[in-house]
């Protein structure tokens, strides 16, 4: 019955769009290329790339944090106090073919370092060498079969947050958006992906005024690694779909954007332990769902926007007992976990060039907060619930919420330049330490904090 409701509803679906006046698709992957003396459908190759990194100072490190063993999950959650240097965050080189109006194809080379996974350099080689991996390769097919939609086939940005939040702020090179910081899901996959604009409304003259549009993608759900890394039978064979539903009102000013995906982990077979105390085994499915809700409004010369999402881990914890009380466990039996999050950004111009009208002084900023663990209860053990991903057990217990927020300003002396000091800060509230006496305060609430001018420059005139 289930299944054939899912059938009825992506009938209806596919109907509405085929049916419909629909535009090419509204959100781009990559940056336009197109010079001012090219047209849209000529025949050309472009190069392109950016880069952004700044100059960091850890000024305070959360009190159980040493090299490697911060409890928040971020940027600079694993550097010790003290540390400073200058690092890159992110390089791109890019090159993209146009061979007419319709089909094109695209690589993205990409080199980032994320001082979360090591306080040594990520993106190295075993020698400690920067090195580039293979981000994105694709085709996109414009008018896909004369639907007005297009097809992305290939390694793509998925719909999750980098076709929305990211470009909507405006600011990546600061940092990354919270389901991307908190590894929610991927920011790319390899897989297919339609979408377009199944309603648009423009005025007189052509100028788009309202539009409603989608975007739909079943992946590998591996991000960058390939599938044959490491990667066990189950997690090849369930692919994550991703869903995107995005509307645009006040002469496309105002945007709402409702995401979701799902993903199977496995059937796994879990031991549980009987009333006679006899281990017996038991099949479970376990899964995430994620929903995410984003609302934004931007001007010439302002925006600001809220998201909020949610993912739900099925039968992806154990709960192995009450603490304090041994000889009565909760029957070794799984439990969920939801992930939630909330973020506000915001980015204003201050000044613009008298010449060019581009931004020259800018103000921007963020504000996260997140839960790993909704259910956590500082009286329970828990352990991870078995789920298994590239061959690495998933361990979803966290007791650690966290605060976060990174505020500058942005100096832009060229439009394609910038030179933006900034505050960052997480805070960390670990639950873990809510029975224990306030002697241990210090250990319950802490932070980190960081002060940083970061650089971003493109390679490409826009």
């Amino acid at each position: 019955m289930k299944a054939r409701k899912i059938s009825s509803l992506i009938c209806v679906f596919l109907s509405m769009w085929t049916l419909s006046n629909a535009q090419f698709a509204d959100f781009h992957n990559y940056p336009i290329t197109v010079t001012p003396h090219e047209s849209a459908d000529s025949t050309r190759g472009h190069f392109w790339g950016y880069m952004f990194g700044s100059y960091y100072t850890k000024v305070h490190a959360d009190t159980s944090g040493g090299a490697g063993s911060g409890r928040g999950i971020s940027q600079y959650s694993q550097v010790p106090k003290g540390a400073n240097a200058f690092a890159f965050q992110r390089v791109y080189l890019g090159y993209d073919y146009f061979f007419n109006k319709q089909f094109s194809v695209h690589v993205v080379m990409s080199h980032e370092e994320y001082q979360d996974i090591s306080f040594h350099n990520a993106g190295a080689d075993q020698n400690y060498n920067r090195i580039f991996f293979l981000k994105y390769a694709n085709m996109e097919w414009e008018n896909f079969l004369n639907t007005h939609l297009r097809l992305t086939v290939g390694a793509q940005t998925t719909p999750a947050f980098a076709i929305t939040e990211e470009p909507f702020w405006g600011y990546r090179s600061i940092d990354r958006t919270i389901m991307d910081m908190k590894s929610i899901v991927s920011s790319n996959d390899v897989g297919a992906n339609i979408g377009g604009k199944i309603w648009s409304k423009k005025d007189d003259a052509g100028t788009e005024k309202a539009c409603v549009g989608f975007n739909f993608m079943v992946g590998n759900s591996t991000g960058s690694v390939p599938d044959i890394v490491g990667i066990t039978l189950d997690y090849t064979v369930w692919k994550r779909y991703y869903g995107d539903l995005y509307l645009k009102f006040l002469n496309d000013k105002l945007v709402l954007d409702l995401y979701g995906d799902g993903h199977t982990y496995s059937w796994a077979n879990i031991p549980t332990t009987g009333p006679s105390g006899a281990t017996t085994g038991r099949e479970i499915h376990q899964y995430e769902i994620t929903e995410r809700l984003f609302l934004g409004y931007k001007a010439k010369n302002f925006n600001i926007s809220v998201a909020y999402f949610q993912q739900l881990n099925k039968n992806m914890v154990s709960e192995v007992g009450e603490i304090g009380n041994q000889g009565v466990p909760i029957a070794g039996d799984t439990t969920d976990c939801t992930r939630t999050g909330f973020s506000v950004m915001a980015a204003a111009v201050l000044k613009r060039d008298k010449k060019t009208g581009d931004p020259e002084f800018s103000l921007f900023g963020m504000f996260d907060s997140y839960n790993p663990q909704t259910q956590y209860n500082p009286n329970i053990l828990y352990q991870p619930g078995g789920a298994v991903v590239n061959s690495e057990q998933v361990n979803l217990v966290n007791s650690v919420t966290e605060t976060y927020f990174v505020a500058g300003i942005d100096y832009q002396p060229i439009k394609q330049i910038h030179f933006m000091p900034n505050v960052w800060y997480n805070g960390i509230h670990d639950r873990s330490y809510d029975n224990v006496p306030t002697a241990w305060a210090t250990e319950k609430n802490s932070y980190d904090l960081v002060l940083r001018i970061t650089f971003y420059y493109q390679f490409f005139k826009n």
